[in-house]
């Protein structure tokens, strides 16, 4: 959510303004030009996209014995009849266990009345639009990810510039690799096919640029293809210089010629690059291809990150060494919720963007019964002055959002059931959710396999013993092993020397249970304030959590129960009746990093950091054109907090991302600000050792 310099609102786009014309074809006011062919905007799209593209013959053609995945780019989203005409496409020509994944960049996206009114034009594609429009991200900067048809198709809409947006998909690049001469840690040659659509070169000028065809040399490989319904001269030699092969054919109606082509070589000498990237520790690519990976810990982050591989074909060993959920994710209700800020930056960034993809995420697993909750809601109350000021500035930014509502007075009382007063921010299709059922449902796949009541110990790195890392117990024999090692296991990753180093701390929490008829008002959705109820469950309560920093026992406490009362009372005096009992409660240790945002990323060597980037402790803008020193194929998932429902989700996706050699769910900036290395750039700069 880049700060514009015209717009202080870290979460303004600007919408699409749509002219509809007397044809019922719409028009962008911006630009003057059509959205779909006034003749035909299917057949066009089919001619011009799918079939010099050659999809059908492609996706007849894909194995059907391991897993695999698909690309396509996209310049300019717009009404998704481009997507919508591939997803019908895929649904009937590919194997059911490969998966299409759509990236779309749009710098003006329609608003939703006006998306729904254009797939009206298309009673044929009724079906799909209607998911379309029920997934469809809110009008934010960013790039949104949405899984579709049991994550059959995974689209990832950027709402942005292209020539920022696609930038920042990329690992690093190195202005001055060529295709045969970078590492494979310089390049992410991921798309198998383009769609060059957007609006015309004549009518868009600055989104037909050097930089989006630099990056479409970057992030493509021998044989993708492109097509696009333009034969301008100049694209025409951008896409060459790139190495790729152009023929010009006939184009669609009055359109007398289009041009379409595939890679076929490398990059010319005077081929421009993408933008410079000064300091490229962030590569955090798989060394090499997986077919097997271990997970240590099994709570929501282990969880979901064994499930998002198992998904892509991999074969996934999980360690844990009590039960799964039996940490911090092991609350009988966890909270899905947010926490937002009027400022830009990367944790106001990442928390919205986890939160608005589990979203969809989670509703579509409660529909199927996969895991249960209640996504009733969830009232957050501002009671601080900061509180109140924060409330009034975003309220002004985020007005007409659907996902949230501004509250006060006796709107509160109203959402929640129980007297409030004030102010407060409403996430109607937020809610509650088991975290142990969430657990237990990601587990439930064929290729994950589950040891439980066994300890890892250490870690051993064995790359010439087929499998690359081992996990051996206490005994030093071995639990497992894969290509893959991944460390989700909260706190205890401090116990391996590859992860010693990280700064991350316990917090403890403690809820406790109370009776519903301890209350004079029964809470009918989430209500978060220094701490949180939710909804009763069998006529049980669930009220807490305790923060406590510098206390790592577990054991229940008597004053961490006195302190979730008075934290009830004050939210809402008179609520708790004076016979309340404490009928239970749990404690447990969650898990936060030192700036609150989760590590999640490739796993650093400590000593080739300080040695390849010492010269930052001199200068923090110098340029040093050497890639990331990290341990082959060892990630590390940790650092949740008190949101793991919420961040584990994308977590696990940007981590099979990596393993699986795929493009991120999030942008570059993201990605490195999530890295374990980050801390140690951080001291660099700041001239501290690091050990």
């Amino acid at each position: 959510m880049a700060k514009s310099s015209q717009h202080p609102n870290p979460y303004f786009i600007e919408a699409a303004t749509i002219d509809w014309g007397a044809d019922g074809v719409p028009r962008a006011g911006k630009y003057g030009d059509i959205y779909f062919s006034q003749e035909s905007g299917i057949s066009e799209s089919r001619h011009v996209f799918l079939s010099h593209n050659k999809l059908a013959e492609r996706w007849q053609a894909l194995g059907t014995e391991t897993p695999g995945r698909f690309t396509i780019i996209e310049t300019g989203f717009g009404t998704g009849l481009n997507f919508l005409l591939a997803w019908q496409l895929w649904q009937t020509t590919a194997p059911s266990n490969w998966q299409l994944h759509y990236i779309s960049v749009e710098k003006h996206p329609l608003n939703p009345q006006d998306l729904k009114r254009a797939h009206e034009s298309w009673p044929e594609l009724r079906d799909l639009s209607s998911i379309l429009q029920h997934n469809y991200p809110p009008l934010l900067p960013g790039q949104h990810r949405r899984l579709l048809n049991s994550a059959q198709i995974c689209l990832d809409l950027l709402f942005g510039d292209a020539l920022e947006c696609l930038p920042a998909l990329l690992d690093s690049p190195s202005p001055s690799s060529t295709r045969s001469e970078s590492s494979p840690e310089d390049r992410l040659p991921c798309a198998d096919a383009w769609f060059l659509d957007g609006f015309s070169p004549a009518t868009n000028p600055d989104m037909w640029h050097d930089t989006l065809f630099s990056c479409m040399g970057v992030l493509s490989k021998a044989g993708t293809t492109f097509a696009t319904f333009t034969s301008a001269g100049f694209v025409k030699r951008g896409l060459r210089a790139q190495g790729f092969h152009v023929d010009k054919v006939t184009g669609y109606g009055r359109k007398r010629e289009m041009l379409r082509g595939t890679l076929t070589s490398q990059t010319t000498e005077d081929a421009p690059s993408p933008p410079k990237v000064a300091v490229p520790w962030h590569r955090p690519a798989a060394q090499s291809q997986i077919a097997s990976a271990v997970v240590i810990g099994a709570g929501l982050a282990g969880c979901s990150t064994a499930r998002a591989l198992a998904e892509r074909g991999v074969t996934v060993t999980v360690i844990e060494r009590t039960a799964p959920a039996s940490g911090a994710s092991g609350n009988p209700q966890g909270i899905l919720y947010t926490k937002l800020s009027p400022a830009p930056g990367d944790l106001n960034q990442f928390t919205l963007s986890s939160f608005l993809f589990a979203l969809p995420y989670y509703q579509a697993r409660l529909d199927s019964g996969a895991i249960d909750g209640d996504l009733c809601g969830v009232l957050q109350v501002a009671k601080s002055e900061k509180e109140i000021a924060q409330f009034s500035q975003l309220k002004q930014f985020l007005n007409n959002q659907d996902w949230l509502q501004f509250l006060s007075g006796n709107e509160l009382s109203k959402a929640s059931g129980i007297p409030l007063t004030g102010c407060g921010y409403f996430y109607p299709s937020a809610g509650w959710l088991s975290p142990p059922s969430v657990c237990s449902a990601d587990l439930k796949h064929s290729n994950i396999r589950v040891i439980t009541h066994c300890e890892a110990i250490s870690l051993v790195n064995k790359p010439n013993q087929g499998e690359h890392w081992q996990v051996h117990d206490r005994s030093g024999n071995i639990i497992a092993g894969g290509d893959a090692l991944i460390i989700t296991n909260s706190n205890d990753a401090l116990q391996f020397p590859q992860t010693q180093h990280l700064p991350i701390k316990p917090i403890r929490g403690q809820i406790s249970y109370i009776d519903d008829a301890s209350l004079t008002h029964s809470p009918q959705c989430v209500v978060c304030h220094e701490g949180y109820i939710a909804p009763s469950i069998d006529g049980a309560l669930c009220i807490g959590a305790s923060f406590n920093l510098r206390d790592s026992d577990t054991d229940l406490h008597q004053r961490d129960h006195d302190w979730n009362l008075a934290q009830l009372d004050s939210l809402s005096p008179g609520l708790i009746k004076e016979d309340v009992r404490i009928s239970g409660g749990r404690a447990s240790l969650r898990c936060s990093s030192a700036d609150y945002l989760p590590i999640v990323g490739a796993a650093p060597i400590v000593a080739d950091f300080a040695k390849h980037y010492a010269a930052l402790g001199k200068d923090a803008r110098t340029s040093i054109d050497t890639p990331a020193s990290n341990y082959p194929n060892l990630y590390i998932n940790v650092g949740h907090g008190s949101r793991g429902l919420t961040s584990t989700p994308l977590s696990a996706e940007l981590i099979a991302s990596y393993l699986c050699g795929e493009i991120r769910p999030l942008p570059r900036q993201l990605c490195e600000s999530l890295s374990p290395a980050r801390f140690l750039i951080r001291k660099l700069i700041r001239k501290q050792a690091i050990e």
